[in-house]
């Protein structure tokens, strides 16, 4: 009571339960408005799932140019065993034989392979002494075919044989819907117009559909047959292997990173102006597009660092060229003329002429990519002028012209001496000609390799680990440092055995799911360079390397539609992968969170 009047902090009762109403009214709203939101989201996963699966599944038409029966004398493909099968192929596809060695057992890179040994080939030092040491293209079909049937899996050989020889082509793909209640129709459509149009284009009057039956095109070979220019032989080893390859650089280098960064951060960082600055330039970096992070990955990792990248840095040869290298796979070529002991490039003044000279530098030129102005990535005719100016400083050689001393012209991406082929050249001017080649044909490495995209997706999660650990370490109470300090622990103690474990769990889960979103990313690969059509397995982090996303990005970017199946099944993998490890984050979360 004030001066005779009182305050009414409650409304009447008339007004409160209007009040109560239109609260009750804008909550039931709310809830509607959950529901539609959950229900359109759960019928947008429902339809991602429904199309993926209606192309992984279906129903499919396979035509053989060659019936299988009539090369295994009635019995079933898959009763035969490596050695009949290697025969099959030795018998029918002739002087491709080598190629199906290079592409299905080949352990050396495709530059070296003409020149490699049987031994370096098949990776065995044990292979039979007999053919040991000789180039493959000097055994027998016979030899190479006893090659393929002891290195190559069995698995392997039957694709082949379906590829090469019998030439399989699954010449029309139906969907799942269509396969289930459109089958008849089906049926017609491809004993019809379908294998009419076949025989046209293959000018086989007597193809017929050997088979229609349901396929799934996600089964076990799938995941272990590398890519192949035939859907129904291609698999995703290749992309597989290397996005667990990313997955693991990712890990590796992101983790302690990330973790030390947030450790300072929020334990030793004064609490001012510049750390507020970093933190906010950090959370920004969390949103900057991923192909920005591509670009920055191309500069650095790619060109910046490519000696490191490449494994040149190393002295071990990864897939990058060195000079000894191409010395020693160009040395057979000419007779002698030429050889490299590991320090130094000898010649035989005899045997070296301009010509020789000529093949010399072509050949550098074809193998390495020199780096002049541009580390690695210059243009050839920037090149030309560059290497032409150094070789008239090493080389003296009879004028080409009255006006002229020397003459070197760029004819597409080759150097060319324009002189006399049968200008003598003496062994010290070959010599000072080398020498010029290696310091300026310095073979800049190709850093276009698993660890550059490796490192390029360490930047693009960087930032979000970042955060996620600062959160977890700030959960931590502060009640257990000072139990901590009080104990007399230093200050690096109680954070490496009180607060990490504690924020451990936290940190995991948001390393997990930070490395999943890495593992479905596609632009930096691309700008980085990851390989879009490989058959090869990464062997070392500076190997040439494909990824999921990249495999499937490349075969809905093919015109034909079994393409697009593949790529389904494909999209499948990938979406169990993630799965996977989100379903590991949260059973970390749950099993090691600690309630304070």
């Amino acid at each position: 009571m004030e001066g005779g009047t009182s305050k009414h902090y409650m409304p009447e009762e008339t007004a409160f339960f209007q009040r109560l109403e239109a609260r009750h009214r804008r909550g039931r709203l709310g809830l509607l408005f959950n529901y539609f939101s959950v229900t359109a989201a759960a019928l947008a996963l429902v339809a991602l799932f429904f199309n993926v699966a209606n192309e992984a599944f279906g129903t499919i038409a396979v035509v053989n140019t060659i019936e299988p029966e009539k090369l295994t004398n009635g019995r079933p493909m898959d009763a035969l065993n490596n050695d009949e099968l290697a025969t099959i192929l030795a018998e029918n596809v002739r002087g491709r034989l080598r190629v199906l060695i290079r592409n299905s057992i080949s352990t050396v890179s495709i530059h070296d392979f003409t020149s490699a040994s049987v031994a370096e080939i098949v990776g065995d030092p044990h292979v039979d002494p007999a053919i040991a040491g000789e180039l493959l293209k000097d055994i027998s079909a016979a030899q190479q075919a006893d090659l393929l049937a002891k290195y190559a899996d069995r698995g392997t050989l039957r694709n082949l044989v379906l590829e090469e020889v019998v030439e399989q082509q699954v010449v029309a793909s139906f969907p799942l819907v269509d396969a289930i209640f459109n089958f008849d129709s089906v049926k017609a459509q491809i004993e019809g117009p379908i294998l009419q149009d076949f025989r046209r284009r293959k000018r086989l009057d007597d193809a017929e559909v050997t088979v229609i039956r349901f396929h799934s095109w996600l089964h076990n070979e799938f995941l272990t047959t590398p890519m192949s220019s035939t859907p129904a032989l291609a698999g995703v080893r290749s992309a597989l292997i290397g996005s667990i390859g990313l997955m693991t650089v990712v890990v590796v280098v992101a983790l302690p990173i990330g973790v030390g960064a947030a450790i300072y951060l929020e334990e030793y960082a004064h609490h001012g102006f510049i750390n507020r600055l970093i933190e906010t330039n950090v959370r920004n970096l969390a949103g900057v597009p991923s192909i920005i992070y591509g670009m920055l990955g191309l500069a650095i990792f790619v060109r910046a660092l490519a000696p490191f990248t490449s494994g040149l840095i190393f002295h071990y040869n990864f897939d990058a060229p060195t000079v000894g290298t191409v010395i020693e796979r160009i040395a057979p070529a000419f007779e002698g003329a030429i050889a490299y002991d590991g320090a130094a490039i000898h010649s035989d003044p005899e045997l070296v002429d301009v010509a020789t000279v000529e093949r010399i530098v072509d050949t550098f030129v074809f193998f390495g990519t020199p780096s002049l102005a541009m580390g690695g990535n210059s243009d050839p005719r920037e090149i030309s002028h560059a290497l032409a100016e150094a070789l008239k400083i090493a080389v003296k050689i009879e004028p080409v012209r009255a006006d002229e001393d020397y003459d070197i012209e760029v004819r597409g991406d080759y150097y060319r001496f324009d002189v006399a082929a049968d200008a003598a050249i003496s062994d010290d001017t070959f010599d000072a000609l080398m020498a010029s080649l290696v310091r300026i044909n310095s073979f800049a490495p190709n850093g276009r390799t698993l660890v550059s995209a490796g490192l390029t997706l360490v930047l693009l999660i960087l930032p979000i680990i970042i955060i996620n650990a600062q959160e977890a370490i700030r959960a931590v109470p502060i009640t257990i440092r000072e139990a901590s300090y009080g104990l007399g622990a230093t200050r690096l103690q109680t954070i490496w055995n009180q607060v990490l474990p504690a924020a451990l769990p936290g940190i995991m889960t948001g390393t997990i799911l930070s490395v999943s979103r890495a593992v479905g990313e596609t632009a930096p690969l691309i700008v980085v360079g990851a390989a879009t059509f490989l058959v090869t397995d990464p062997t070392s982090p500076f190997s040439q390397f494909t990824a999921m996303p990249i495999q499937i990005y490349q075969w809905t970017a093919r015109p034909q539609g079994q393409f697009a199946n593949i790529a389904a099944a494909a999209i499948i993998v990938l979406l169990v992968l993630m799965l996977t490890l989100n379903a590991a984050a949260i059973i970390l979360r749950n099993r090691y969170s600690i309630r304070f």
